[in-house]
């Protein structure tokens, strides 16, 4: 015998398929994990900007360096022709008492050109020197910028993988009304009881296994989710089912159709194991502590009385102060060191966007 039955549940549970499917499609539309690819390419293209800038003033630097370097030989040969003049000019001053026909005037120009090559060369070691003083100010200020573009880069990949975890937990609540058919064979022992119960029970299993497969089919990250899935309890619930058809068949076999409404209630951590990130990204909304310090980042200003200083936050160099980082709200070990001044090393707490003056006091010993 058959029995058959109106598909009520399509029609009570079909507002909520609906509903779901749009929310998915507007989510698609407005994917902000590829927003934040967009930012971390767009940084990406200023970090590699900078660092080409970057190793354009080091190279600057080094070859102003060099060219001080043969300033400072060439002095040497200049003032050592100087003094040769002076005294070649010196001994014809002295003849000139004995004579005084005595031609000075080839010494004299000597004397005044080699006098002028070295103030030339004076002159120009002065320049340099100031050139590579503001080409070492550039480096420091573009050192500084690196540490922040970085700073910002890593904050963004944090923020990646956070928005990756929610689009995943939100993709894994999804519901679906779906039919499945099974025909069972039932052994002599059991009682058409039993019979009937173990084929809709196995109805269901089939349910959830294709639910189960159509929503790692469907999920924005599927394939990686795939390669991770193992031992990752996505716990799918059969939320409500209907009979469609159901009977025996002959030959001991029982056959049902049905209509039901699933959904899965994954593990807290079923996001995180998924996508193989720290488990940390996957912290519970009661957690609210650690959700802040995981999730609250603030801008800390770090400023001196001194130039060409170095400035080391949790062992990372960001060059001289000024400086400006994006850091997690907590505790951070700040360094700051100068030839000839005492290092100062402190470990400040921050709950909020904040300055650090740092007042560096000279080496006495």
């Amino acid at each position: 015998m058959i029995t058959r039955r109106i598909p009520a549940l399509l029609l009570a549970l079909s507002p909520l398929w609906v509903s779901t499917s749009v929310f998915a499609e507007e989510q698609a539309l407005t994917d902000p994990v590829a927003e934040i690819d967009t930012k971390l390419s767009n940084k990406q293209s200023e970090i590699d900007s900078l660092s080409s800038l970057f190793d354009n003033e080091a190279a600057q630097l080094q070859q102003q360096q060099n060219d001080l370097a043969k300033l400072k030989r060439e002095e040497q040969d200049l003032t050592s022709k100087r003094n040769r003049a002076k005294s070649a000019l010196d001994k014809q001053y002295t003849r000139l008492l004995e004579d005084p026909e005595v031609d000075l005037v080839t010494f004299q120009k000597d004397y005044q050109d080699s006098w002028a090559a070295l103030k030339a060369n004076q002159t120009a070691l002065l320049e340099k020197a100031q050139a590579i003083v503001e080409n070492e100010n550039s480096l420091s200020q573009l050192k500084h910028k690196q540490a922040r573009l970085n700073s910002e880069f890593a904050y963004l990949g944090e923020q990646k993988i956070e928005t990756r975890i929610k689009r995943l937990e939100a993709e894994l609540r999804e519901s679906e009304l779906m039919e499945s058919r099974y025909k069972t064979h039932c052994s002599a022992t059991m009682t058409l009881g039993e019979c009937t119960n173990q084929g809709q029970y196995l109805t269901k299993q089939k349910a959830v296994k294709a639910f189960k497969a159509k929503l790692m089919d469907g999920l924005t990250e599927s394939t990686l989710a795939k390669q991770n899935m193992k031992d990752v309890q996505l716990n799918v619930h059969v939320q409500e089912s209907q009979i469609i058809r159901a009977g025996f068949e002959g030959n001991n076999s029982y056959f049902t159709h049905i209509q039901a409404q699933l959904q899965a209630k994954p593990e807290a951590a079923a996001a995180c194991k998924l996508l193989n990130v720290s488990s940390r990204y996957c912290l519970t909304s009661n957690d609210t502590s650690s959700t802040d310090e995981k999730k609250n980042w603030v801008n800390v200003t770090v400023r001196s009385d001194q130039y060409n200083d170095q400035v080391i936050i949790n062992g990372v160099n960001y060059g001289s102060t000024p400086i400006e980082v994006v850091l997690p709200k907590g505790r951070h070990q700040v360094t700051v060191l100068k030839d000839g001044y005492q290092t100062y090393n402190r470990e400040v707490t921050v709950i909020d966007n904040d300055t650090v003056w740092v007042k560096m006091r000279e080496n006495n010993a």
